[in-house]
């Protein structure tokens, strides 16, 4: 890799941390800001365990875990897109087929084919989580109900609290990380340079 080549991937690696930081304090702020107006209704509580207290909802607990929270996600982006080069040809164009393939530890040498692409799936994947959090909560502060309040609350009855809150939030994450795949896998074509789109044949560039 020529000089001029290594200062580009570092303006792109720069740049995607940079616009996702933007991308998740915003996404964030949406999802807080929103508690904030639904939590407003008697009848309607948070429940996401981690972000209440005794007397209920706490903000500024809330912020801290998005703060820290954030730091973490971005240092996970940051490794994603070094181990980047990692990632076969074969899994970024078949980025969503790449999930039939479970493994335990993403750090494993053994599974760096296509674990940076699912690291950098499940990053991409926590903006629009927070979004539809957000959507949830718009919907509870203008109708008292929503759908993913309602299971959650259905869930954490029949569990406790914080088993019904991933029995709904983490298959959904899942799930929006599998549909956000390709999306993980353009980026780490785009920071890579393009070389591998240009060696990907036509008709395999967009499949999943």
């Amino acid at each position: 890799m020529g000089l001029s080549s290594s200062r580009q991937r570092t303006r792109r690696i720069v740049a995607v941390l940079g616009l996702y930081a933007l991308a998740y304090l915003f996404a964030s702020w949406l999802d807080l800001f929103t508690t904030a107006l639904a939590l407003v209704r008697p009848e309607a509580s948070e429940g996401n365990i981690y972000a209440t207290g005794a007397a209920g909802y706490v903000s500024a607990k809330a912020w801290l875990i998005t703060v820290a929270g954030g730091i973490a996600i971005e240092a996970c982006l940051l490794w994603a897109i070094l181990a980047a080069g990692t990632v076969t040809q074969h899994w970024l164009a078949h980025p969503i087929r790449s999930f039939a393939r479970p493994y335990v530890n993403p750090w494993s040498r053994r599974v760096r084919d296509r674990s940076p692409l699912h690291m950098a799936s499940f990053v991409i994947a926590f903006v629009p989580l927070r979004v539809l959090a957000a959507l949830n909560n718009v919907a509870i502060a203008a109708t008292g109900t929503a759908p993913l309040g309602r299971l959650v609350g259905l869930a954490s009855r029949a569990t406790t609290p914080a088993i019904g809150f991933w029995l709904v939030l983490g298959p959904l994450f899942y799930l929006l990380a599998i549909l956000l795949a390709p999306l993980a896998a353009r980026l780490i074509v785009w920071v890579r340079g393009g070389e591998d789109a240009a060696r990907m044949p036509p008709d395999t560039r967009s499949t999943v």
